[in-house]
């Protein structure tokens, strides 16, 4: 038993699907990637946005954003399975729009996860068979906006609380001004939480996958609260943890011979905030093969984020696709991981 997988990045659109022009064609949204995710037995990514028509932004965001309801006609289109919604942005603009999104994805037959009507539904798995595996896809964010947590009567996404202390690195006496060291680490009760859900869905699924959206936006550096998460989510028999929200692919990690994928960047991501750099249009695909043991054959594929326009694939060995890939080595290296380009991907492995 064995199926092909794919997890991409942020989807975060805001092109309405009319059809009347390139940029509206569904079938463009995903440009150079389209067979990749359509061809894969399970494609997966992260909505970043919420589908809908309706909504006020919320008070206190400085970038509110929603993705027009006619957005899902390209996501359906090139054949995405199941998304996850915990993140920073689903309830920009209310629960109305979150709900939207719920049906939406729900009448198109493409799972979701991470984000409910209540704290029971946002924690709930997306439970999908493919190659005769039974797959669990859990989704929980670490990003966490006022508000945004579901609770018991109160809609919103699946939370994972961490807390972070500055220390100065030297004595203010002696060095008044001293720059500080960040300390985080998950709330225990919310990762102790996480832990037993995993270990409650590995018991009914033949394999369980982990979206967390993490780390610190426009920042390569895997955080503390990082490597805990991921390490407890696959001692808890997780078989491989998934990332994103920095807008900049971080680094690949193995963890008990298991892939933690810190951060795979913006894989559609029409807002350019004027804080964006050339960094935030590199993008990576994770792609591998599940079977009953864990995934096989990972690899990752480089491509150029689709901004207002089709994603683009870059080859690893050449111009932009080897300056993402050199990025990928440095990163991911000293977290004890093998990567060699291998034809138009690049191999990852445990060291």
């Amino acid at each position: 038993m064995a199926c092909s997988l794919i997890f991409g990045g942020d989807i975060a659109t805001l092109r309405a699907m009319s059809g009347n022009d390139a940029l509206s064609e569904p079938a463009n949204m995903f440009g150079d990637l389209t067979s990749v995710i359509r061809d894969a037995d399970l494609a997966v990514a992260n909505l970043e946005f919420a589908l809908s028509d309706r909504g006020a932004p919320m008070r206190g965001k400085i970038y509110p954003h929603k993705s027009p309801a006619s957005a899902l006609a390209a996501i359906e289109d090139v054949g995405f399975d199941a998304l996850n919604l915990a993140n920073n942005n689903m309830l920009d603009y209310g629960e109305e729009p979150l709900f939207d999104t719920l049906k939406h994805l729900a009448d198109a037959g493409i799972a979701s996860f991470g984000a409910g009507r209540n704290f029971v539904e946002a924690a709930h798995p997306a439970i999908v068979v493919r190659g005769g595996l039974r797959i669990g896809l859990l989704g929980i964010t670490t990003t966490l906006p006022a508000g945004f947590a579901a609770g018991a009567e109160t809609s919103g996404v699946n939370p994972l609380r961490v807390t972070t202390a500055y220390r100065p690195l030297r004595n203010l006496d002696e060095y008044p001004g001293s720059e500080a060291i960040v300390e985080t680490r998950p709330v225990a009760e919310d990762l102790a939480r996480l832990v037993a859900d995993i270990g409650k869905l590995s018991r009914e699924t033949d394999i369980v996958l982990v979206y967390a959206h993490w780390g610190a936006s426009m920042n390569e550096q895997v955080h503390d609260f990082q490597r805990a998460i991921g390490h407890a989510a696959i001692d808890a028999g997780a078989a491989a943890v998934f990332g994103g929200h920095q807008h900049v692919v971080s680094a690949v990690e193995f963890y008990s011979g298991k892939p933690i994928v810190h951060g795979m960047g913006n894989l559609v991501f029409d807002f350019v905030a004027p804080f964006f750099t050339a960094a935030t249009r590199r993008t990576i695909v994770f792609a591998a093969t599940i079977t009953s043991s864990g995934l096989e054959d990972c690899r990752l594929i480089c491509a150029r984020t689709g901004v207002n326009g089709p994603v683009t694939r870059l080859d690893p060995q050449v111009g932009e696709g080897a300056d993402l890939a050199a990025t990928l080595q440095r990163l991911s290296e000293p977290l004890g991981t093998e990567l060699s380009v291998d034809g138009e991907a690049i191999a990852v492995r445990a060291k």
